[in-house]
């Protein structure tokens, strides 16, 4: 889309008030900023380039009929924006010394720390945040986590777990990426229960994946059955 970058060029010299917006004096440039005609020439570039969207992306609403009514259109937009972000906030939560893992996806986050009672033989973490349905809060054994039927809040508690305790695999610090899962790996609902082991075998040999993506899918694969081998070593 060639269109952004004139849109810019226009924001930046071809406004009303270019000569003083240019000057290198930080006063002009100031002075420039509050300029009416400055702000309504930058309004109106914004508001092209919000169109320019609308017409290559068919998931961005047209509330207009015509493009003529696309002003007061976006105004609603921009209203119905800000009511949606007042309805569904997102909650994040600062980390402390017992944290395992903060972080989330989209509008959805995990939050994972220690119990009180959690202990070197038997981990145990307070997994919360907020899902698609809303707020989740639950306790979980990290030695219970099974990522061949896990949700994503439960890797993600178990991902921070192993990179805390040290067992990560060597290789993974030479890794421009490397999170719970792989780039590309639909999580859906973050409580939702998944093979993950499964999806992150399947893009090691995918060609619908870059090598990056691979090489991170193989680590993360490795690290994951490492665990699931030492529970087994317990148990018998």
């Amino acid at each position: 889309m060639d269109y952004f970058p004139a849109a810019l060029e226009n924001l930046v010299s071809s406004s009303p008030s270019s000569p003083a917006y240019g000057a290198e004096d930080p006063a002009a440039a100031i002075e420039a900023l509050r300029n009416p005609l400055l702000i309504q020439h930058c309004t109106e570039v914004i508001f092209m380039m919000v169109n320019h969207l609308s017409n290559h992306f068919v998931n961005v609403p047209q509330l207009g009929h015509e493009r003529s009514n696309r002003a007061s259109s976006f105004s609603h937009m921009l209203s119905d924006t800000q009511q949606e972000s007042n309805t569904s906030a997102i909650i994040m939560y600062l980390p402390t010394k017992d944290t395992v893992y903060s972080g989330g996806i989209g509008y959805q986050t995990v939050y994972a720390e220690y119990t009180s009672y959690s202990t070197e033989e038997d981990p145990v973490v307070r997994i919360k945040g907020q899902d698609s349905d809303g707020e989740f809060d639950f306790t979980c054994h990290i030695n219970d986590i099974d990522p061949k039927q896990a949700s994503y809040a439960e890797m993600c508690a178990l991902f921070g777990h192993l990179q805390k305790t040290g067992q990560t695999p060597p290789e993974a610090n030479s890794l421009v990426h490397f999170n719970v899962l792989p780039h590309g790996i639909n999580t859906g609902k973050v409580t939702q229960k998944l093979n993950y082991m499964n999806e992150i075998d399947k893009m090691t040999t995918s060609k619908m994946f870059s090598q990056p993506n691979q090489t991170e899918a193989e680590c993360l694969l490795k690290m994951y059955q490492n665990f699931i081998n030492m529970k087994k070593e317990n148990l018998s």
